[in-house]
């Protein structure tokens, strides 16, 4: 029996519709892994970032339960990252320079805790080297 371009054309499509088929199935599953270790990924960032704040309520909470220990010290790297914060807030609020002080001291006590904050410290947040743009 002699095929027809008909049938040869419905012989080829199918053929073609049962590979990739078959490619799709192969193809699924790294993608499920793939969407699997995302996951995981993320929730262990969840936790991650649960535990680390729940370690800074703890820090924050010792430090108001102890009043007569030392005061909290800040690292350099903690103090830039609050100028930093500082920076964005003022420029992200248009606050105006006469609440920048006030905004500067809440910061430091948001992020310490500590009622008793160095005015240098507040100080060298504002910077006088500091211009908004």
């Amino acid at each position: 029996m002699v095929a027809t371009h008909t049938d040869i054309a419905r012989a080829v499509l199918e053929a073609t519709f049962l590979s990739r088929q078959q490619q799709s199935k192969a193809g699924i599953a790294p993608l499920r892994q793939e969407m699997d270790q995302t996951r995981r990924r993320i929730a262990a960032s969840r936790e991650l970032l649960k535990r680390l704040r729940q370690r800074h309520r703890d820090d924050v909470a010792r430090g108001w339960e102890d009043a007569d220990s030392a005061p909290v010290a800040v690292s350099a790297f903690d103090a830039d990252i609050i100028r930093k914060v500082f920076h964005d807030l003022v420029l992200e609020t248009g606050a105006p320079e006469c609440q920048w002080r006030e905004l500067a001291t809440s910061l430091v006590h948001e992020f310490t805790g500590c009622e008793g904050i160095e005015a240098d410290l507040v100080d060298w947040i504002i910077g006088s080297s500091y211009q908004p743009v």
